[in-house]
């Protein structure tokens, strides 16, 4: 029998919900998830704020009514670990032995105690048995398990569930995040049956979440915003949906009948107390920053004025390569700042591409060309080890040479080498060509900063405040004019004859 959210509603409203802690009408979106759990779509991925019941109407109100229905038989059950899963699992198995409307209705193979009878009962694994013979199983994993060999009566999984697969330590680190996205999509997936599904739940921990990736993007003209839901109408493999608990002036909620306004405003007036304003905002709100609180404030990012513009700068260059395997995923960041007789930074430009070792080269010689910077700060390990015998033989090919400044990050993480030139935005002496093209990326990745999917233009960024501590600032305009000055007389063969050293005359 193939369920519907009819059917699910029913099958909680009226069993499962007598187990459930001060149980209410189930919400609209909850109706909404349902539909899309029962849609033909083989994969689907749903985000919905904390205690929203998400895990209460997907992964046991709409998993259990697949087995108990038969319209699925083995389930692959998997959150972030295993002893989470097999809390998950613990709540089916609960469900099944206690809840006696669901055993009579269902007509579950009893013991000679009158209970349950599990062919197989263990903290990961349970198989139950109807009356009539037909057994559904539920397999508990945590994420990065070993999944090889899961066949049960010749069938793979025909269902899996993922809730909750990722955790604040998984998402802060970047190899664990890839980690995780090759084991989703070479080891998960891959085991699922030819006609199985996977419905995955969860709350957005970070920009570069595997569930945010699976969402609708934000900026493509096909993604609609409607209230608290977004979805996109462009076709995909995956078929998702984001959810907020509320808008800005909490006017909308998301489950108006369990969640008051005040509720929240008392939840967020506690965060800002506790400065966790950013934690709120990624528990309820499904976006894991809070612009309040962003490494790199809004407010910092100052416009180059028409008079800017027109100011003499010294240039300045750095650099932040992706060359090795590992970096395949990221971006080769090339920065140009200049220094004006104020000590104000211009940055005039950003350039963010994938390239390889030759197009490297190729850039850090045109800009050489273009800029005549006093200084290109590059890592040293990225030029000893990787660019740097040929850009030797570039540079002397080309006749072009840079003035190579290595930086070296000394065992620092990011956020402790971007101190500098955050302190530089903080006390105004950062401007920006917000016309030009590279801006918003540039931006939008510094303000999402670290939560954000790449961080390769802000590690550019903090050398560049590393280099300038040491910079020597820009002439000023009556320097430039007596240097002008002294080379015009150079050029004449006058010098500085009959020319006092203290006056000048």
């Amino acid at each position: 029998m193939l369920v519907t959210p009819t059917s699910i509603q029913g099958f909680v409203s009226s069993i499962l919900s007598q187990g459930f802690d001060g149980a209410v009408e189930s919400p609209a979106f909850h109706r909404e998830v349902w539909e899309l759990c029962c849609s033909p779509h083989k994969y689907v991925a749903v985000a919905a704020p904390r205690g929203h019941a998400k895990s209460s109407a997907v992964t046991l109100g709409y998993g259990l009514s697949t087995l108990v229905f038969r319209e699925r038989k083995f389930m692959l059950l998997v959150s972030d670990t295993e002893a989470q899963s097999a809390l998950f699992l613990g709540a089916f198995k609960q469900a099944l032995q206690e809840n006696k409307d669901l055993i009579e209705l269902f007509d579950l193979k009893l013991n000679e105690k009158g209970q349950v009878q599990f062919v197989k009962d263990t903290e990961n694994d349970i198989i139950v048995e109807f009356n009539d013979g037909h057994k559904f199983r539920i397999i508990a994993k945590g994420a990065e398990q070993k999944l090889r060999g899961l066949i049960w009566n010749g069938s793979r999984p025909d269902i899996i569930i993922c809730d909750d697969m990722e955790n604040d330590e998984l998402v802060l680190n970047k190899e664990r995040r890839e980690k995780m996205r090759r084991w989703f999509k070479g080891a998960l997936l891959p085991c699922l049956s030819d006609k199985g599904i996977v419905r995955m739940v969860g709350t957005i921990l970070h920009m570069d979440a595997l569930l945010e990736t699976l969402m609708p993007r934000e900026n493509d003209k096909r993604t609609i915003t409607e209230g608290l839901k977004q979805y996109s109408t462009m076709r995909t493999m995956w078929k998702s949906v984001k959810y907020r608990a509320h808008n800005e002036d909490f006017s909308e909620l998301l489950w108006p009948q369990k969640k008051t306004v005040e509720h929240f405003k008392m939840l967020y007036e506690e965060a800002v107390r506790d400065g966790t304003t950013d934690i709120y905002s990624q528990e309820y709100l499904n976006y894991p920053l809070d612009m309040a609180t962003t490494y790199f404030k809004k407010a910092d990012f100052l416009p180059l004025s028409n008079e800017d513009k027109k100011a003499n700068l010294l240039y300045y260059v750095t650099a932040d390569l992706a060359i090795s395997q590992a970096e395949r995923a990221d971006y080769s960041v090339f920065m140009v700042a200049g220094v004006d007789e104020n000590k104000q930074i211009h940055i005039k430009q950003v350039i963010r591409e994938r390239l390889d070792g030759r197009e490297i080269v190729d850039t850090l010689l045109a800009l050489q060309r273009l800029y005549d910077p006093i200084a290109v700060g590059i890592e040293d390990m990225q030029v000893s080890k990787s660019i740097g015998p040929f850009l030797r033989e570039e540079m002397i090919a080309n006749n072009t040479f840079l003035t190579l400044y290595p930086m070296k990050h000394g065992g620092k993480d990011k956020l402790t080498r971007s101190r500098s030139i955050q302190a530089r935005m903080r006390a105004k002496g950062i401007k920006f060509d917000k016309d030009a093209d590279w801006y918003q990326t540039f931006e939008d990745e510094l303000l999402r900063f670290p939560r954000d999917k790449h961080d390769d233009q802000v590690d550019t960024f903090a050398y560049l405040g590393l280099m300038l501590d040491k910079l020597i600032e820009a002439p000023t305009r009556e320097e430039q004019d007596e240097e002008e000055y002294q080379d015009d007389l150079k050029q004449s063969g006058s010098g500085d004859a009959g020319r006092n050293a203290t006056c000048g005359y």
